[in-house]
């Protein structure tokens, strides 16, 4: 099968690789079907994809890798795979990811999920990518 998205082109898939999400993403409730590709250039973000809008690419990553704290959140499904969307921007010290409303992701069953988790200590928009600092003992600009 194929699909055409503006970002990666061309896409080829098996049905197997589809997620279906029974009620969208926030944002996207009538996008149903995804694919997670992979950019060995973006790393570690991956992207979430609808098959049927070809303007549409997101950006997801494992919540650990923001926060370590965010591990307790795999007691969802039993292997099941959390990942946070990012919102990246320029500056890119100004992107963020949305720590409350994480998608589950079910490989088993193919299905994928975005919940929003009662916990006002999970950020919205939290901001992830430090600014640079100066080496020490160098002059800044």
């Amino acid at each position: 099968m194929r699909c055409t998205n503006r970002q990666f082109g061309t896409i080829d898939y098996e049905n197997e690789h589809v997620f279906v999400f029974a009620d969208g993403i926030i944002g996207f409730e009538h996008l149903k079907r995804f694919l997670i590709v992979n950019d060995a250039d973006a790393e570690p973000f991956r992207w979430l994809v609808p098959i049927d809008d070809q303007d549409i690419c997101l950006p997801i990553l494992d919540p650990t890798f923001v926060t370590a704290e965010y591990g307790t959140l795999e007691r969802f499904v039993e292997g099941a795979t959390v990942a946070v969307v990012a919102a990246l921007k320029e500056p890119i010290e100004e992107s963020t990811v949305n720590l409350r409303s994480p998608i589950v992701f079910d490989a088993e069953k193919r299905t994928g999920k975005q919940v929003i988790l009662d916990d006002e200590r999970l950020a919205i928009q939290y901001k992830f990518i430090a600014a640079p600092q100066p080496v020490a003992g160098e002059e800044s600009c």
